[in-house]
């Protein structure tokens, strides 16, 4: 029995450092990349950061979920299925995989004291120290699950994907779709938040997510069905949390190495945690149970809303949700501050679903019977 336990033990070691070296490899190619795009482009940086800004997972919550969803009921609720998802999946693959990040893997990594080589010089910027593991990319993934659902329904309502119709405009826009999720992608490359195979997978992952949730029927969820999903997905990533620990791996190993390596000490976020991506994503879904199953959004739903009205919906709900990025969240204990997450956003959920539309909605009709 001992001979085969020691048999089994040196398999997995053996196994464990060719897998490492492969990586090894594949990382240290990476960082050429990195070095040589941030070497040519260093003068557009600005472009940069503003494209890694503009597609960060956290304004599909605050941004593309209340402005669609304002807009187009079907298709914003299709948003925020996919978000939520994708940001799940995303917080389980970053843990499973364990995926480093340049800009401490060429402090951590034993490759140049091997090779004699001198490390790498990746320069840091205020948006490289991401606290979570580096794969899949969080902001290739998402923006290929939301920009998916966006483009898929414009061609569906132009019909532009029906049998007669053209498809160059189809064709336009997936052509774009891949510029856009590159663009990303070449960003996080760029501040060395992520290696390029990082972001390859993150795309096709959320492609993928997106695909999966096309056809699924929301229509007859309750408030018990999204609470019960609420807490699968709670307990799936709390159970992930626990084998990890069971097995021996730190889960939170990498806020340890990016408060290690980051150049600067403020550049580093709670808001990038794993655990604070769990609390976005659950109680974003837990108030979005409470919203589609309101009253208010039952009787909306089923009578007619003015284009005007949606477009007064979009400027107020986006309007508090960029507001709730000022709300401070106290950080005496950490459980106290990931509760507070998980209250804010399903509380930002529930007003962009009901609670906003009953208010325009009241408004229009107190003016029309001014009138």
């Amino acid at each position: 029995m001992e001979t085969l336990s020691g048999f089994l033990s040196s398999v997995n070691s053996a196994m464990t450092n060719v897998l490492t070296g492969a990586m090894d490899l594949v990382y240290e190619n990476s960082v050429s990349a990195i070095e040589g795009l941030q070497a040519r482009f260093l003068q557009q940086s600005d472009v940069f950061f503003l494209i890694s800004n503009l597609f960060d997972p956290r304004y599909a919550f605050l941004v593309y979920s209340p402005l669609f969803f304002s807009l187009d009921w079907k298709v914003g609720k299709k948003i925020m299925w996919v978000t939520v998802i994708a940001e799940w999946v995303n917080q389980m693959l970053k843990w499973a995989l364990h995926g480093e990040r340049p800009y401490w893997w060429i402090h951590e990594t034993h490759v140049y004291n091997r090779t004699g080589l001198s490390t790498p010089d990746i320069q840091q910027f205020s948006l490289t120290c991401e606290t979570g593991p580096g794969s899949p990319s969080g902001h290739s993934m998402v923006t290929a699950a939301v920009w998916y659902v966006i483009l898929d329904a414009f061609l569906q309502k132009f019909n532009f994907v029906k049998k007669g119709s053209s498809n160059l405009i189809a064709k336009f826009c997936w052509l774009s779709y891949i510029a856009l999720l590159t663009t990303v992608s070449a960003s996080r490359v760029f501040i060395a938040a992520h290696f390029p195979h990082q972001c390859f997978i993150g795309m096709a992952v959320g492609w993928l997510v997106a695909l999966c949730l096309d056809n699924i029927n929301h229509k007859q969820l309750g408030i018990l069905h999204y609470c019960a999903i609420t807490a699968g997905m709670l307990a799936s990533a709390l159970s992930m949390y626990g084998f990890l620990t069971a097995i021996g791996v730190d889960p939170m190993w990498s806020v340890g190495r990016a408060i290690k390596w980051c150049a600067k000490r403020e550049y580093v976020h709670l808001d990038t945690t794993p655990f604070f991506s769990m609390m976005r994503y659950c109680g974003f879904m837990f108030g979005m149970g409470f919203g589609f199953n309101s009253s208010s959004f039952k009787s909306l739903s089923q009578s007619k809303y003015p284009m005007v009205m949606r477009i007064a919906c979009a400027v107020l709900s986006v309007g508090a949700c960029k507001l709730s990025e000022k709300v401070s969240l106290i950080k005496s204990t950490m459980f106290l501050f990931y509760v507070q997450a998980f209250l804010l956003n399903a509380l930002l959920s529930y007003i962009m679903i009901a609670l906003v539309p009953s208010i325009v909605s009241k408004i229009a009709g107190q003016k029309q019977k001014a009138q």
